[in-house]
């Protein structure tokens, strides 16, 4: 069996430029910056489905006197997004947050869950798969966009 030979062409100038980009904290940072981006998408599907009870009601545990007041619209507001700075890849999660102005926990706790007397209802789940074909394709668009945009800095 003959081995065949391929010489490519400008191979090394391309990972020179390549590692010419910058470090990988700064890299990590614009590619997150694109996945915030592109995230919203989810985010504005995600609060459209997301249950919105009638009244406010009271969530409290068994003897105890006083309770969280849950207001209507809570979790809803509570959706957003969250960088996962640890991760080793960059990574942007969309979910039902705690702030100080929105604690999505009962959300995160008892309704995409569900418990024995309430039926799970798995919005976000949804929402994932609705916007899923989008954010892949806008995504990779503009990662492809700013690669190139970063090529042609370098090639000046």
């Amino acid at each position: 069996m003959t081995k065949s030979i391929v010489e490519i062409r400008g191979f090394r100038e391309l990972q020179r430029k390549l590692k010419e980009l910058g470090d990988d904290k700064t890299k990590r940072r614009e590619v997150t910056k694109i996945l915030g981006q592109v995230a919203n998408s989810t985010v504005k599907v995600a609060k459209s489905l997301a249950p919105v009870s009638k009244k406010p009601h009271v969530q409290k545990r068994r003897n105890q006197v006083f309770g969280a007041v849950i207001s209507p619209g809570t979790g809803k507001r509570s959706i957003g997004k969250k960088t996962m700075r640890r991760s080793l890849n960059p990574m942007v999660i969309v979910s039902p947050r705690s702030t100080k102005k929105a604690d999505g926990w009962y959300l995160r706790q008892f309704v995409i869950g569900g418990t024995k007397k309430i039926k799970s209802n798995p919005f976000m789940d949804r929402a994932y798969t609705q916007t899923k074909g989008g954010v892949a394709r806008e995504s990779e668009q503009r990662l492809a966009k700013y690669i190139q945009k970063q090529i042609n800095k370098l090639s000046i």
